[in-house]
């Protein structure tokens, strides 16, 4: 089984004892605000960042428990002590570290990688021949702690199950969630798709979420709390099957999040899911940035999220490309300020021969079309250069046509199937799992990148079942797993074959919305209905509690309620989509002058807000939109860590309510801000409490019904 990468270690040092005539508490790793401190006589290590702290009790004589979750110095979010990992070997599920189970603790390490620490707690369950290394990773800034735990057989092979990733007592308090794509039809309703919800449970009610197949399936893998004054909150870095249940107990909520689905061998070293989790003073926008924080210093160890202006080729001509065509397109859109094309799905051989919208024909070949592209892909590159453009192909490397099954594509052995069964007349999914599939993917994504040159890879997923055929590597109630896993060490791999490549997260729209693709890619296509505008802005207004507004892409496309042409409000359609990462989808060759003038000033516009929105978290000022019955105005702030600059989009979706007061939040109180509008220029100064407290007048305008303000710290 193909197991995830972690971060290199650059320090490891072993503190299981140490000398008698130590203090007490000593501070073993620290890095800005973040620590972690070991209490030799209480018997516990303390991590901190962000003013929150976690203490476990780890002592060879006692039970490991997790004592404490305080933020800002508050209560204990802990309404019981206990161990915060379950582990089901065999027939038995155990608390992880129960002495009385048979756990032995044999040893706590600390390691350091650049600014993170982390926390390595070892157990053996020798009757089982089992061991589990417990780890906990911080980093300064953000009051979130990463946990997850790695198997490894001490000699049998044990058989684990029912993977507990975080079981904590918590304070009752409302329980606000996200849903997720809900499929990709278009008969989906926006509003049960990427919406934030809410629900105070009664005495032993159960909350439930989850998915079978994908992450976001069904709802995005995240979870908060309300408190008095603070908010809990947890999310998973995962991609594939999962659950998080929270169940009413008197004044408490009993929370587990896990792959209660799963059945594994270990042998040798297996890796579970990492989960975030931590605790904040405020409100849900404040665990949104404490997330935003771990995301880009955590998660993505400081790589930044670009958001380019980005042109695709899919809803203007789908699979009806060509080198013409597409060098004509290049040409044009560069004069509209675009900063990458990517040609999408029908570049190689075989699409487009029975059906001009059948993508899936050929797909699996990885040769492009000699008739539409003699001279292969790599001049279209070389072109994108010239007009200062990146350049990006898409891809989907985890699916196949039958019809290229076999020497020398992939072999038949290779595709996954449920009960025999490959679930779809034509196409097939290549499971990750099997070692020789995992390498045929890598060879032909590397020779590819090698040969064409591309700046991007749109890393596409639209088909997925949990294989459960025998000679992959996995077991019948573990392919899900062993896929996911071995799915995060191809682009770890490729991450590290090509650290300059943006990797575009898709799966049929928005199905693998989470951190743990998140650690790998560099944008993520939300939903394949990405029009009308309310559809976009009720996206990001609802993923932005997880993801850097950053991450989010949508484009500006052609409908049939939102012309582009002769367009009753142009800015409200494209401002729409800068809220996140603007992209461009249409034919531009049908465009007058003056409409290319438009999009051109509002690319720059874009451009020139960017640079507050890339190191972003957002916070959600209004009601989420949706296009029935939805606020007459909804307002979206995107405030920088520092706190020195925010973007607020504000669009009137009710023309019969003209004006709406906005007060910003998460403002310094005593810095004086500069307020700016894109349209008509500053607006005034105030204090950061001025405007938190008294807000900024948005009046309705004939022109269009949306408003950008830029809110910037005076110098």
């Amino acid at each position: 089984m193909s197991v995830r990468r972690l971060p290199s270690i650059l320090f490891v040092c072993s503190l299981f004892t140490l000398a008698p005539e130590v203090e007490a508490a000593v501070t073993v790793a620290q890095s800005g605000d973040a620590s972690i401190v070991r209490d030799e006589t209480a018997g516990t290590w303390t991590l901190a960042a962000g003013r929150t702290t976690l203490t476990l009790q780890l002592d060879p004589a006692r039970n490991f428990v997790v004592s404490a979750l305080s933020a800002g110095g508050g209560a204990s979010w802990l309404t019981a002590e206990q161990s915060d990992s379950m582990v089901t070997v065999g027939s038995r599920t155990l608390a992880l570290g129960s002495r009385g189970a048979g756990f032995v603790l044999r040893d706590v390490s600390v390691a350091t990688n650049d600014r993170r620490l982390q926390l390595n707690a070892t157990f053996d369950l020798a009757a089982s021949s089992l061991r589990v290394v417990r780890h906990y990773a911080v980093v300064p800034g953000s009051p979130t702690f990463e946990a997850w735990s790695t198997y490894e057989s001490l000699g049998d092979a044990p058989v684990i199950s029912q993977l507990n990733l975080l079981r904590m007592q918590l304070t009752n308090g409302a329980v606000r969630s996200l849903t997720g794509l809900r499929g990709d039809s278009a008969d989906v309703q926006s509003e049960s798709v990427f919406t934030l919800e809410k629900q105070d449970l009664e005495k032993s009610e159960r909350f439930s979420i989850g998915a079978k197949g994908r992450s976001s399936e069904s709802s995005v893998p995240w979870i908060a709390i309300d408190g008095q004054g603070e908010v809990f909150y947890a999310a998973l870095m995962w991609s594939g099957s999962w659950t998080i249940t929270a169940d009413r107990q008197d004044s408490s909520l009993s929370l587990q999040i896990g792959l209660p689905t799963t059945t594994t061998t270990v042998r040798g070293k297996v890796d579970g899911p990492h989960v975030l989790f931590g605790a904040v003073k405020g409100d849900v926008g404040e665990a949104t940035a404490a997330l935003r924080s771990y995301a880009l210093d955590g998660i993505r160890n400081g790589r930044p999220l670009e958001a380019p202006v980005t042109y695709n080729t899919w809803f203007a001509y789908g699979i009806a490309i060509d080198e013409v065509s597409v060098r004509a397109e290049m040409a044009r859109v560069a004069g509209l300020g675009v900063e990458l094309f990517v040609v999408d799905a029908g570049w190689y051989e075989g699409p487009g021969a029975a059906d001009p919208s059948d993508f899936e024909a050929g797909l699996g070949s990885w040769v492009a079309d000699p008739a539409r592209f003699p001279d292969g892909l790599r001049p279209l590159r070389d072109y994108a250069h010239q007009l200062g453009m990146k350049f990006g192909i898409w891809v989907e490397p985890e699916r196949v046509n039958r019809s290229v099954v076999g020497a020398p594509g992939p072999e038949e052995a290779w595709l996954a199937s449920v009960n025999g069964q490959y679930g779809s007349e034509r196409t097939a999914q290549i499971c990750l799992s099997h070692s020789a599939a995992r390498r045929w993917i890598l060879e032909q994504v590397s020779q590819l990148i090698d040969e064409v040159g591309p700046d991007y890879l749109k890393w596409d997923n639209n088909f997925w079942v949990n294989c459960d055929r025998g000679g992959h590597g996995h077991e019948s109630a573990d392919g899900n797993f062993a896929h996911v896993n071995a799915l995060y060490d191809v682009l770890a791999t490729l991450r590290e074959r090509y650290p300059e490549l943006l990797i575009e997260n898709v799966s049929g729209g928005g199905n693998r919305l989470d951190l743990g693709m998140l650690r790998f890619t560099d944008v993520a296509w939300m939903d394949d209905r990405t029009a009308p505008s309310v559809n976009v802005r009720h996206n990001i207004e609802g993923l932005s509690v997880v993801f850097p507004p950053a991450y989010l892409l949508s484009f500006v496309t052609e409908h049939a309620d939102e012309p582009l042409h002769d367009a009753p409000d142009l800015l409200l359609y494209v401002r729409s989509r800068m809220a996140g990462a603007l992209g461009l989808c249409f034919r531009t060759d049908t465009f007058s002058e003056t409409e290319l003038a438009s999009l051109a000033r509002e690319t720059a516009t874009y451009k020139a807000t960017r640079d507050a929105l890339s190191i972003a978290s957002a916070s959600l000022l209004t009601d989420q939109v949706t296009r029935i019955e939805g606020p007459p105005w909804d307002v979206l702030q995107s405030t920088t860590a520092g706190r020195d600059r925010a973007l607020i989009t504000a669009f009137q979706t009710n023309r019969g309510v003209a004006t709406i007061n906005v007060k910003p939040v998460a403002l310094q109180a005593d810095v004086v801000y500069q307020v700016q509008s894109v349209d008509s220029g500053v607006l005034g100064e105030a204090t950061g409490a001025s405007l938190m407290t008294n807000g900024i007048d948005i009046l309705g305008s004939p022109h269009s019904a949306a408003h950008i303000l830029i809110i910037r710290a005076r110098n």
